[in-house]
């Protein structure tokens, strides 16, 4: 299927991805039936360019675990691992990094290539008071990554498209840097009352979409109506700015989510079959003889 996205895919100019490399509930269908966490990368990485890295938020594994990772997955993987909290939701994003710059260092020099994206996700107290911090600390990070970098913020004040957010914008663009875009508007659409939907409502941020690229990479994280065709407006209107960042020479990531990520891999076909994109086959489908597609 000649697409631009499609093409724009298969060049590794856009990636997408999911939230994780390995849920339970993806066995027999996206993973092989038989498929534990240790293993699920390699065959995630069959199928998917990219993937969030929440691991990191929490703790930074050892070699060991990241010569695994690297060894898992083909040469055009791109990993998007989370600076630890110990940094970002420190009383001072300076501080916090000088007292771990060196673990990070380590972590981040080993991965190489492989990682795509810094994900820098900050609190919703982390508001416009604390733009020098930013500053300094995407200064400190670009002198030594060769990622790019991205930053998710959840301050209602960096949403008012006023002198806040402009600030903002103009710090990023100074130094490249992209903007996350979390899109929730599917999400809190959502009437079911599932206790998936309730608790994805209750932790997920509700924030404006303001869909602004100031860096290379735009970073887009999606997280739809259960009942997926809900969705189509939406999608829609992220498939064009797609074709736009593409045109512009930008090399999007979009990750997709679903309440409870149980059922994601299967949004992720009925987002493929919107934008005219290829299905490759899942491994779990090669495994069990059956298709994956649910509509």
């Amino acid at each position: 299927m000649e697409t631009e996205l499609n093409q724009a895919i298969q060049d590794g100019r856009l990636r997408i991805g999911l939230p994780m490399w390995f849920m339970q509930e993806w066995r027999g269908n996206l993973l092989s039936h038989w498929q534990d966490s240790g293993a699920a990368l390699m065959e995630y990485s069959q199928v998917f360019g990219s993937v969030e890295g929440n691991t990191t938020f929490y703790g930074l594994p050892d070699t060991v675990r990241v010569n695994a990772w690297l060894k898992a997955v083909p040469d055009s993987f791109r990993f998007c691992f989370k600076l630890p909290r110990d940094i970002t939701h420190e009383r001072n994003l300076v501080d916090g990094l000088q007292r771990h710059w060196q673990a990070w260092r380590a972590f981040s020099d080993q991965l190489g290539q492989a990682l795509g994206q810094v994900f820098i996700q900050l609190p919703a107290s982390f508001g416009p008071d604390r733009l020098d911090e930013l500053h300094g600390l995407l200064q400190r990070l670009l002198e030594a990554e060769s990622a790019s970098l991205c930053v998710e913020l959840r301050h209602p004040a960096f949403f008012d498209k006023g002198i806040h957010e402009q600030t903002l914008l103009r710090v990023l663009a100074d130094h490249a840097v992209s903007r996350v875009i979390f899109d929730s508007r599917g999400l809190f659409s959502d009437r079911s009352q599932t206790a998936e939907v309730l608790e994805a409502q209750r932790k997920k941020p509700r924030m404006p979409v303001h869909p602004v690229a100031t860096g290379s990479s735009p970073v887009v994280r999606f997280i739809g109506h259960s009942q997926w065709r809900e969705n189509e407006v939406y999608l829609e209107q992220w498939r064009n700015k797609l074709l736009q960042w593409l045109g512009e020479g930008r090399t999007p990531y979009v990750f997709l989510h679903t309440a409870g990520n149980q059922d994601v891999q299967h949004f992720v076909r009925f987002v493929e079959r919107l934008w005219q994109i290829d299905t490759l086959p899942w491994p779990g489908e090669e495994s069990t003889g059956r298709s994956g597609e649910l509509f």
